[in-house]
């Protein structure tokens, strides 16, 4: 064989494994294409499906923290209603919608709520909520509240009618 045969052999068989090392690249391509479309519609419909959760169990949480309004401020809240809404909150937690509960919605509006609300009921005091205790747990039951409508995305921008 001469030496322009062995090279015009070597550049047909480069040619070939280029050949089938760019149909193996293409074929491993449209697997994890597929792999990844397919992951990304199971997070859809489970991010669909816990949203519909969120939507039937949601609006009773709400409801427990409407108990201290900010305005018009509710002179008549006591520290025992201040239990009873720190026990209706575990209620709820457990046996309705806790396990819906986002990360965020946890550690930033109902863990903190339930903090704020022992160390109110801590110093055993009874009878109308300080100005100071109302106002704490108030605040605290409003960010739980903005968590809880961040979840749904209720807070989304309308469409301004000016426009």
């Amino acid at each position: 064989m001469t030496p322009l045969e062995l090279v015009s052999v070597i550049v047909s068989s480069a040619g070939g494994i280029a050949a089938i090392g760019t149909g193996l690249v293409a074929w491993l391509g449209k697997v994890w294409s597929d792999r990844i479309t397919a992951a990304q519609k199971q997070l859809a419909d489970v991010d669909v499906d816990l949203r519909q959760h969120r939507l039937k169990v949601y609006p009773e949480l709400w409801q427990l923290t409407a108990v201290l309004p900010k305005w018009p401020r509710d002179p008549s809240v006591t520290y025992e209603c201040a239990r009873k809404i720190s026990e209706d909150l575990r209620s709820w937690y457990f046996e309705r919608g806790g396990m819906f509960l986002s990360r965020t919605t946890h550690t930033k509006g109902y863990g903190p709520l339930q903090d704020k609300l022992k160390d109110v009921l801590g110093a055993g005091k009874t009878g109308p909520l300080s100005d100071s205790d109302y106002d704490s747990v108030q605040e605290r039951c409003s960010i739980l509240r903005t968590c809880l409508a961040g979840d749904i995305e209720s807070r989304r921008e309308g469409i301004d009618p000016k426009s």
